[in-house]
């Protein structure tokens, strides 16, 4: 039959019945943390149907990026991100929307970055566990590499008390760019001191940096390019009664840690007040 209208029609059908299979299954992929189907239901259904995954919300989110916020979701970010790599979501480089910046982030923050840092007060340890067991799905796919640490500055982003776990495992992973982390220009040290609003933070670093980097203190008088420590830092943003009382917490007397010596050789001139608190 040479009808070409008829075949026009039917091609028009065909494809506006395949946007909106696209459509529906999209939304289905964004209501993940309600409907909780299994990890392999979701790999077939974007198997099948591929285009779901480019399908946008009302707040312009591709289904990587709102699985991110609730640690019922979140869970399935590590298949998103594997499917979404074959078929460039988000352009190629962008790890299936993994490096896609979320519209709905007032801090323009990826999904990657969001992982190590959502959390809720309310409920910090179901958040915490939730987005640590997918960082280590992550890893353990390749999606995420100890280069991306210090490249996404994942230190800085989960240094926040609802996200020890997470912070924690990142220390573990790479001890060694607590020392040679940077956020805009200062050593994570500092830059930890001088954007916290919560000391706790400081707290925080300067305990995890103790146990990796004892030899140094806990980087306590690492210097920025000016030649001031982080513990001079603390002593401007906290005081010195705020900053002895997180020091004193990670290092008690008694401490079999040569403080004193590390004060002589790296800040003598603050020698009178280690002194006096470690005698």
């Amino acid at each position: 039959m040479n009808d070409k209208k008829l075949i026009d029609d039917i091609k028009k059908a065909v494809k506006t019945a395949q946007k909106a299979i696209s459509d529906a299954t999209g939304s289905a992929l964004h209501r993940l943390k309600e409907s909780k189907p299994s990890i392999d239901v979701v790999k077939q259904l974007v198997e099948i149907i591929p285009d779901a995954l480019s399908c946008d919300n009302v707040e312009d989110q591709l289904p990587i990026q709102s699985a991110v916020w609730h640690p019922d979701a979140v869970k399935y970010i590590p298949v998103l991100a594997k499917e979404g790599i074959k078929y460039e979501i988000s352009g190629r480089g962008m790890w299936g929307g993994l490096l896609a910046v979320d519209p709905t982030d007032k801090d323009f923050w990826n999904p990657l970055q969001l992982i190590v840092n959502i959390c809720d007060k309310e409920d910090p340890i179901s958040y915490d566990t939730a987005h640590l067991e997918v960082m280590k799905e992550l890893r353990k796919y390749n999606l995420l590499l100890q280069l991306d640490i210090k490249k996404q500055i994942l230190f800085y982003w989960s240094c926040f008390p609802y996200q020890t776990m997470r912070f924690e495992y990142l220390a573990e992973w790479d001890p060694d760019n607590l020392m040679t982390g940077t956020y805009e220009g200062l050593p994570l040290s500092h830059a930890i001191v001088e954007n916290s609003e919560d000391i706790t933070c400081f707290n925080m670093f300067l305990a995890t940096s103790l146990k990796h980097h004892p030899q140094h203190l806990g980087l306590l008088f690492q210097k920025d390019s000016s030649g001031k420590t982080a513990y001079e830092r603390a002593i401007e943003k906290n005081g010195n009664d705020n900053t002895f009382k997180v020091i004193k917490t990670c290092i008690p007397a008694g401490t079999t840690i040569p403080i004193l010596h590390h004060v002589i050789k790296d800040a003598p001139k603050h020698s009178n007040d280690f002194t006096i608190r470690y005698p």
